[in-house]
């Protein structure tokens, strides 16, 4: 019975994927298929990677608490859509739950409806939140294309094939979910951007997305929406107004329009008070040097809750969240993959200086220094309190993949790579 339920799951998946290529006309077309298959294998490494070499994680408890909800709804299907839309300690399941922190049970209702359609099969689960996954990057892929084709190569490469990208944004795993809303956000950002209607069901959507992407991973947006609002206030409302005006006028009203959601956003999160917010930084920290080998932190200098300490240690920060650990540091094979990218991130972005004087004098200068100020702070913000290079690699999907389509933009060494392999092609042709 597993079995029929588990192809009838992949055929429904393979029906909507293939619906989805015979719609699309992007001259990435040829590379949906190939992109698809890798994050779903993507999906199925996770797993196997928390099975086989960690022996536990986060993505086994979400399955196995998502499975007692299952069989909670077949045996009593009213009593669990209650306890979906309002569950507490009140509800019978309550005590056999293993997740029971806000975030992590919302994670677990969800993979619960997943595997109601999946018969509890963590495998096809994986490939549902996979393939959803997908599905969001492939279509800001188009977005992107559409706005500037040239960055058709760049786009593709990260957002679908960056292997560290791909790998942690698949699977049983909340990334999966939150990296999708945040893509189709984006997607909208540059619809709006590029003054294109949205379709009804894009409108629908976005409310969804934004709900989906605060329970799970509140901080991205904290910092995502202040920067989506402020371009798009200077962009749409004020550009023309002040088309005239020295820049310093534009970049104050940025700055004022950031700011404006950023002290909104600090009302609805305990972590986000004031009062509170850098010592929640110092105190993430040190839990995680308590549970964390020394080789596997990211060290700072004196880590106080001020604001000078913040700011002295920022550009360490940086420089460890968007380029560390890097080969030499590797002690492990994961670490030594992953500080291989690391590698190419480091070589694109000395590369990508040269460009500094062009993006100054783009006409879409506003939207890069966007995406500077989203990457800056987001891996700022989460290289300090989250000094442990494991688990940041994994938070690292937040960010890198706009920061690799940032970098990449006329990059010599990437425009290399591209012509290398485009004559490698020619000749395997001829």
């Amino acid at each position: 019975m597993k079995t029929l339920f588990a192809l009838v799951n992949i055929g429904f998946l393979l029906f909507i994927a293939y619906q989805v290529w015979r719609r699309d006309q992007s001259p990435v077309r040829k590379v949906y298929w190939p992109a698809l298959l890798t994050k779903l294998i993507a999906g199925i490494c996770v797993g196997l990677v928390y099975t086989y070499y960690y022996s536990t994680g986060d993505t086994i408890g979400y399955f196995d608490d998502g499975v007692l909800l299952a069989d909670f709804a077949r045996a009593d299907l009213p009593s669990y859509c209650r306890f979906l839309w309002s569950g507490d300690e009140t509800a019978g399941i309550w005590n056999n739950q293993n997740f029971l922190q806000t975030r992590t049970l919302f994670m677990v209702k969800i993979v619960s409806i997943v595997n109601l359609l999946s018969h509890d099969n963590y495998w096809v689960s994986s490939l549902y939140f996979s393939f959803a996954s997908f599905l969001s990057a492939w279509y800001l892929v188009n977005v992107i294309i559409r706005a500037n084709t040239s960055l058709r190569y760049a786009a593709a490469i990260g957002f679908l094939f960056f292997p560290s990208i791909v790998f942690w944004s698949s699977g049983v795993i909340k990334e999966s979910l939150a990296m999708a809303s945040l893509f189709f956000l984006t997607s909208v950002f540059l619809k709006f951007w590029l003054r294109e209607r949205l379709k009804w069901w894009e409108w629908i959507l976005v409310p969804f997305a934004i709900w989906l992407a605060w329970k799970l991973k509140y901080y991205y947006l904290a910092v995502f929406l202040p920067v989506v609002i402020a371009s798009l206030a200077v962009r749409l409302v004020f550009f023309d107004r002040l088309k005239y005006r020295p820049v310093i006028y534009r970049v104050l009203l940025w700055c004022i329009f950031f700011f404006i959601p950023v002290l909104i956003a600090s009302t609805t999160r305990p972590n986000f008070y004031p009062e509170r917010f850098l010592a929640v930084i110092i105190s993430n920290n040190a839990e995680f040097q308590a549970i964390s080998d020394d080789d596997d932190l990211i060290h700072y200098n004196s880590l106080q809750p001020t604001v000078g300490s913040i700011l002295k240690n920022a550009p360490w920060a940086l420089f460890s969240g968007l380029f560390r650990k890097l080969p030499w540091e590797a002690g492990t094979l994961f670490q030594l993959i992953s500080s291989l990218e690391n590698i190419l991130l480091l070589l694109l972005a000395c590369a990508a200086l040269r460009n500094v004087n062009k993006m100054v004098r783009s006409p879409n200068r506003l939207l890069l220094y966007s995406i500077i100020v989203y990457t800056v702070i987001l891996c700022v913000f989460l290289a300090l309190s989250t000094p442990n290079f494991g688990t940041l690699s994994r938070y690292r999907v937040s960010f890198v993949p706009y920061f690799f389509l940032l970098i990449s933009i006329e990059n010599p060494i990437l425009e290399w790579i591209i012509i290398s392999r485009q004559r490698s092609s020619d000749r395997l042709v001829r």
